[in-house]
């Protein structure tokens, strides 16, 4: 059931560090923000970062009990958010928490909206469709939305992710239905978009992609492209797997498992990995029930060649959906969901940029429900946005808050 109202709440967090005892961490918050697009409910939030200090959130605001569209707004300051602007043709947009639609800007001013929707058709029913569309005056207008792929035979586009690539254009992976494999799964496409606005030079860089977790596709600093997913290993093992392309994504290297969990399940676990970069090298996030439970960690100091034995951020079964991010300081913030005592909770631990655990709190009570938290650097701090609600049938709201290294 759609929901009546939205909220964007702002309380700000503050992390005190004793300067005798650097391992130690203390979350407090305070404050309360005002309330945002009162009159609608909403769900699938997402944090792009435009600057140092602005901030881009994008949502999917529901407008009956059947139909959303995709709405952004901008801080330029990072906690003052500006006018609310709903994306024109964005009415099909499906809400899923591992399927964010997303709004970026580029260095070069233009806005990129990209969405799912839902796509039935004879040969699966559940299949969906990736939108986008573009802005090139700073969202007064906006070019007919159009679908990823020009290729008729691409039915079903999910799960994907955007990153501004190293000569600044845009960058996007996906799940496909196309595959030359009997094999289950999906492929995993890339692309790019051109001078014209448009996608072009797709390709698959992988045919046995789990068909239904998120994907990640990151740059890092030195301008290397890496992309994590879930793979379908010896038609039974789902496991988290990273690959990198040193060339703008002309060509990718061969998948390496990041942890051998050796997770055998037959079906698709929603929820997909994370990747970061410190100083010290690649950090990774990702949910399994292999050989163990819930969201681990681990790192790799050489590019994605070798990993890092995995380490528990949290035992519970039900910990699932992890983002991670860096803040100036070196420091690292991993973010997740959680079943509680009476509801559904974020975590959010602290890691040194080598990965050491320094400290693991909550976000949200146990008693309320939030789930899906999305997060980004912030001047020396985060900022996380979540989907929430405070008790069952309540509506689902829209949260974010300010976290504030001193």
């Amino acid at each position: 059931m759609m929901r009546n109202i939205i909220y964007i709440f702002l309380a700000a967090f503050i992390f005190s560090c004793n300067a005798k005892e650097k391992t130690t961490r203390h979350i407090a918050f305070h404050g309360l923000g005002t309330s945002r697009d009162s009159a609608f409910s909403g769900s699938c939030p997402y944090l792009f970062k435009t600057g140092d200090s602005a901030v881009l959130i994008s949502w999917l605001r529901d407008v009956s009990d059947t139909q959303a569209v995709l709405c952004y707004a901008i801080a330029d300051n990072g906690v003052d958010f500006g006018t609310t602007v709903v994306v024109p043709g964005s009415d099909n947009a499906h809400p899923h928490g591992e399927n964010l639609p997303r709004v970026i800007k580029t260095p070069g001013g233009k806005i990129l909206a990209t969405w799912g929707a839902a796509n039935p058709n004879p040969k699966n029913p559940y299949s969906g469709i990736v939108y986008y569309s573009w802005s090139l005056d700073d969202g007064k207008n906006w070019t007919a939305p159009k679908t990823l792929s020009r290729d008729i035979n691409s039915i079903d586009q999910r799960y994907f992710d955007i990153e501004i690539l190293k000569d600044n254009t845009v960058g996007i992976i996906w799940l496909d239905n196309r595959k030359q494999t009997d094999k289950d799964g999906s492929s995993l496409y890339f692309a790019t978009f051109n001078e014209n606005n448009v996608t072009d030079n797709e390709r698959a860089i992988d045919v046995t992609a789990c068909q239904c977790c998120r994907t990640d596709l990151f740059a890092d600093k030195q301008g290397n492209l890496h992309a994590v997913y879930r793979k379908i290993i010896n038609d039974s093992i789902r496991d988290m797997v990273h690959t990198v392309s040193a060339d703008n994504g002309k060509t990718f290297s061969l998948p390496e498992r990041i942890s051998p969990d050796n997770w055998v399940i037959n079906g698709c676990p929603h929820t997909g990995p994370a990747i970061a970069q410190t100083s010290e090298g690649l950090s990774f996030a990702w949910y399994t029930l292999g050989n163990g439970s819930g969201v681990f960690y681990a790192d790799s100091k050489d590019n994605g060649k070798t990993f890092s034995k995995r380490d528990a951020v949290s035992a519970k079964p039900s910990a699932k959906h992890p983002q991670i991010a860096i803040a100036k300081t070196g420091e690292q913030l991993i973010v997740w969901d959680e079943g509680a005592s009476h509801g559904n909770r974020i975590g959010i631990e602290v890691r040194s940029a080598g990965g050491k655990k320094l400290k693991t709190d909550y976000l949200t009570d146990s008693i309320s429900y939030a789930s899906f938290p999305v997060i980004r650097p912030l001047g020396n701090g985060f900022i996380v946005a979540y989907s929430g609600r405070n008790k069952p049938g309540d509506n689902e709201k829209i949260f974010y808050r300010i976290i504030d290294p001193l």
